[in-house]
């Protein structure tokens, strides 16, 4: 299991959310801590001026993350909605 880390701008995106869409992205970062056992969350390596970096695709948003294996950490960077963030 991994340990999530939130950056500053995802949780001011995530704190400006109605609550419908707050459970759905909060639902769906607690599922990242497992993700390697959750086979249907929607995750791909990002390339180009994101590359090293993972999306999780919740509905129209976009969730950026890196993995550091070594200390079994998560840390999400940045939440937005799908034309905002490319």
């Amino acid at each position: 299991m991994y340990r999530i880390l939130i950056e500053k701008k995802a949780e001011k995106f995530l704190s400006k959310q109605d609550s419908k869409n707050y459970q759905r992205l909060s639902n769906s970062i607690r599922k990242l801590a497992d993700f390697r056992q959750i086979k249907n969350l929607d995750i791909k390596y990002l390339k180009g001026k994101f590359k090293n970096m993972l999306r999780l695709r919740v509905g129209t948003r976009r969730i950026l993350f890196t993995i550091n294996e070594t200390r079994k950490e998560i840390r999400i960077w940045l939440i937005e909605d799908r034309g905002n963030i490319y």
